[in-house]
């Protein structure tokens, strides 16, 4: 786990939540958000997460031509 300088302590007290960050080496976006914010989104959708488990079915799935 990471501790946040006091710089970055400063920009989540001031910021909107959740708070954006840069990876400098890919300019990908992460948000921060806090754990228990995290933890009920994934206790929503973690049910809706089922792995495709009937191959029986594959038929069912809508395929546009």
């Amino acid at each position: 786990m990471l501790e946040l300088t006091r710089e970055q302590q400063r920009a989540l007290d001031a910021a909107d939540q959740p708070t954006a960050v840069i990876d400098p080496r890919t300019g990908q976006e992460y948000l921060l958000v806090r754990r228990e914010i995290y933890e009920k989104v994934r206790s929503i959708l973690t049910p809706m997460s089922r792995a495709w488990d009937n191959s029986a079915d594959d038929d069912l799935i809508r395929q546009d031509v």
